[in-house]
């Protein structure tokens, strides 16, 4: 197992940040039907963990509103985890951060280091996105995240010893379960976190 996420016995719980955007957030679903809510309930005394989702947030540091010019970035590193989930490319997605692609897969390690340097043994996991769709034109596009933003994401994890879980395979063909073309319902959300901790348990590879 890569990693083995029961503590021994006496040992504090694993501390896990959850770094996103609004699918991460839980937005349009009740805070307990949110993945990162479902998982923290999973997990009990196992682990604490953090929500540090923002709305409409991107990775691209040039992006329109990027996830590390915020107080829930700054929050999560100082949350100190053993292990931190990033959920995010589907903003970057957009025609007004795409333009700064050649960016990207820096900005993600960037992202990877500044975390690892409060903790080196610190364990990432890069979730694909979900294969959204909106409706305006320039907006969040399937097709971006499937043919440029996951290869690069994939890319990120083998260069920095991170791992990935695939979300996108597990909400394929699930597009009734986006309530507004972009954002899982409840039943999403449980799709997500039922896959995400089979990962983390070492059940499943990504």
């Amino acid at each position: 197992m890569w990693y083995a996420l029961i503590p021994a016995y006496g040992a504090s719980p694993v501390r896990i940040a959850c770094l996103g955007d609004s699918i991460t957030a839980g937005m349009l679903v009740r805070k307990e039907d949110c993945w990162v809510s479902r998982v923290a309930k999973a997990l009990g005394k196992k682990a604490e963990v953090g929500n540090f989702g923002v709305s409409a947030r991107c990775l691209l540091f040039k992006g329109d509103r990027p996830i590390t010019r915020e107080k829930a970035y700054r929050d999560a590193l100082a949350f100190k985890p053993g292990m931190l989930l990033i959920g995010l490319g589907t903003n970057d997605s957009k025609e007004v951060n795409w333009k700064h692609k050649t960016d990207f897969a820096d900005n993600y390690k960037e992202v990877i280091a500044e975390f690892r340097k409060e903790n080196p043994r610190l364990k990432v996991y890069c979730l694909l996105p979900i294969p959204s769709q909106e409706a305006r034109e320039g907006g969040i596009s399937r097709e971006r995240i499937s043919r440029e933003v996951i290869p690069l994401i994939r890319q990120v994890a083998k260069s920095t010893n991170s791992k990935v879980i695939d979300l996108n395979k597990v909400m394929k063909d699930k597009e009734g379960l986006l309530v507004d073309g972009v954002h899982p319902n409840a039943e999403g959300h449980a799709l997500m976190a039922e896959h995400i901790l089979l990962v983390l348990k070492g059940k499943a590879a990504e």
